[in-house]
């Protein structure tokens, strides 16, 4: 088995996932895509990127997805405790047959994860944790999840996860690093002249009970001139009802 790892564009930073009770099985509800069009569908939805952890072409080709060990994106209520493995194809209205070499490689990914990383975690398909009809009544849910998960993995295998896995984990590192930086140059460098959408939305009311209660005067175009501490000033001087009239 191999799992090809992608590049992705991630539009924000991961949470880790803590636990993982459940191998969640979906399919894309798409006849033909690519695990990019899931991640460029996602991102368009507002998420970081694609939600699923791994996806399965027809082909059987394994490509990696969101890293392994975050909260993922794909049963709601359900995503900190679980892996998403979603397959190509719409197996509810239009196909009727899962294509045998990728149920092979969903069988194999069942395995490879079961038998090294979460021993104890359940397969489940997605309407069975969450409102949906995914993966679908024509996916073979019950064949897949009741394969005996009893084959032990070659050292081979071994690493080429474990080494997928760590290489997520730096991507996830450098991630959190630049998100780090960029909020440290906003909080040193932005200047907030006006209340207005420039400003975070949580500093906003404060502000404008300041200037209400004529505690900020701003200069004669208005400006205010506040740093990211002055707003953090402000509001907690307006939690502690000082510019209560």
């Amino acid at each position: 088995m191999q799992i090809i790892e992608e590049k992705y564009n991630w539009s924000g930073v991961f949470s880790n996932r803590s636990k993982t009770d459940y191998i969640v099985l979906h399919h894309a509800e798409a006849v033909k895509c690519t695990a990019q069009d899931v991640h460029s569908w996602h991102r368009a939805n507002g998420w970081t990127g694609i939600g699923y952890h791994f996806f399965v072409r027809k082909d059987g080709t394994i490509y990696c997805g969101r890293p392994i060990n975050v909260v993922g994106a794909h049963v709601q209520g359900m995503n900190s405790c679980s892996v998403g493995i979603c397959a190509e194809g719409d197996y509810h209205t239009k196909e009727k047959t899962m294509p045998q070499a990728q149920k092979k490689s969903i069988i194999e990914l069942c395995q490879y994860l079961k038998k090294n990383y979460y021993p104890n975690a359940k397969i489940v398909g997605h309407r069975e944790i969450g409102d949906s009809n995914c993966p679908g009544r024509y996916y073979p849910l019950d064949e897949i999840k009741n394969m005996k998960y009893t084959e032990v993995l070659t050292m081979e295998q071994y690493n080429e996860l474990k080494s997928l896995i760590e290489k997520q984990a730096a991507e996830i590192a450098d991630l959190k690093n630049i998100n780090k930086q960029l909020v440290n140059v906003v909080q040193t460098t932005m200047v907030y002249d006006f209340n207005d959408d420039n400003m975070p939305d949580w500093a906003r009311p404060a502000v404008q009970a300041a200037q209400d209660y004529g505690a900020l005067v701003g200069d004669e175009q208005g400006r205010l001139g506040l740093s990211y501490k002055d707003l953090r000033t402000i509001v907690r001087e307006y939690r502690c009802g000082m510019y209560n009239k």
